[in-house]
């Protein structure tokens, strides 16, 4: 089980023989799975042990410009530490990322933190990665300071699916687009968002779909485009399934962006609870329906849909 460290870079602890990577890596997508097994596979050869540096927040998140829309992450720390511990990564270094920070010198980073302080016998990046203050470090860099210090420097090329090359970005316009299914292919995992459980108008529940109105836990994930979805919600260790609906709901006139997910086949009171929801297929868009029992029709087969496709994700019958 990785050993997570988050702290500032005083309180780094040096691990003679680190195989290490650097990054945001946000989304954990199909790249990244590919520099973290080059890091595996350099810290078998090595006899050393993988250590997986990254930030929180966001780099991109503090460096924003005036007028420039903000970021909208991927994966929450939370989230990504624990993709880390699914892939089996010994040790995640998350540096807190500030401002001065983001003033240090690529010479200075190497140097002083990866080499020095965490102990760094071997380094892997991706084709495009850059750090250091202006992101004035790339693989030249690494290379030189390598000789200087003695450290092997590996580069990976990008990785492509057809004539894409798989990056966040990518991923957050096919979310933006609603194309959950290419989104979760790139990504090898489905989409999560984690979020509270809070007080709603209660209109599901009138109508035979009772659903829990839902808040964002971390204010800077994004949002998939709105439409109805077959999700698998995560309640303190218990899953289920559910249909998850993103929307305005301008069948009753709605305006406010909201999220709400109907569990199936679950009648509890989780008000105020956690609910972690794993986004697994997209049904269809929002509609405006002429008239209530058309909705409930509707409902009935959004709920069908639902049912088959969290059977086929679990496994069930």
């Amino acid at each position: 089980m990785p050993t997570v460290e988050c702290f500032g870079i005083e309180q780094v602890k040096r691990e003679a023989g680190s195989v290490v990577t650097v990054g945001s890596f946000d989304g954990l997508h199909r790249g990244h799975r590919l520099i973290l097994a080059a890091l595996q596979e350099e810290a078998r050869a090595r006899a050393g042990s993988t250590t997986v540096v990254t930030f929180e927040p966001h780099p991109q998140l503090v460096l924003k410009k005036s007028g420039q829309p903000p970021l909208q992450i991927l994966t929450s720390a939370e989230e990504k530490v624990a993709l880390l511990r699914e892939i089996g990564i010994d040790r995640v270094v998350v540096i807190p990322f500030t401002l001065e920070f983001s003033q240090t010198p690529s010479a200075t980073f190497v140097r002083d933190i990866l080499y020095h302080k965490i102990g760094m016998q071997a380094i892997v990046i991706g084709h495009d990665h850059g750090f250091g203050k202006n992101r004035e470090g790339d693989v030249a860099t690494l290379t030189a300071l390598g000789r200087e210090l003695g450290f092997a420097v590996r580069e990976l090329p990008p990785y492509q699916t057809g004539d894409t090359v798989v990056s966040s970005t990518q991923i957050r316009q096919a979310l933006l687009r609603g194309e959950m299914a290419q989104a979760n292919d790139w990504l090898a995992s489905s989409y999560q968002l984690a979020c509270k459980v809070v007080a709603g108008e209660g209109r599901g529940k009138h109508i035979g779909f009772p659903t829990a109105n839902l808040q964002p836990l971390n204010p800077d994930k994004l949002i998939p485009a709105n439409g109805v979805y077959a999700v698998i919600a995560e309640l303190s260790g218990e899953k289920f399934g559910g249909m998850m609906n993103i929307g305005v709901r301008p069948t009753f006139a709605g305006t406010a962006r909201t999220l709400e997910v109907h569990l199936l086949d679950f009648d509890r009171n989780i008000y105020g609870q956690r609910l972690d929801l794993h986004f697994i297929a997209r049904l269809r868009d929002e509609k405006k329906f002429d008239a209530i029992p058309d909705l409930i029709a509707q409902l009935r087969a959004d709920r069908e849909a639902s049912l088959r496709v969290v059977q086929a994700e679990l496994g069930g019958p």
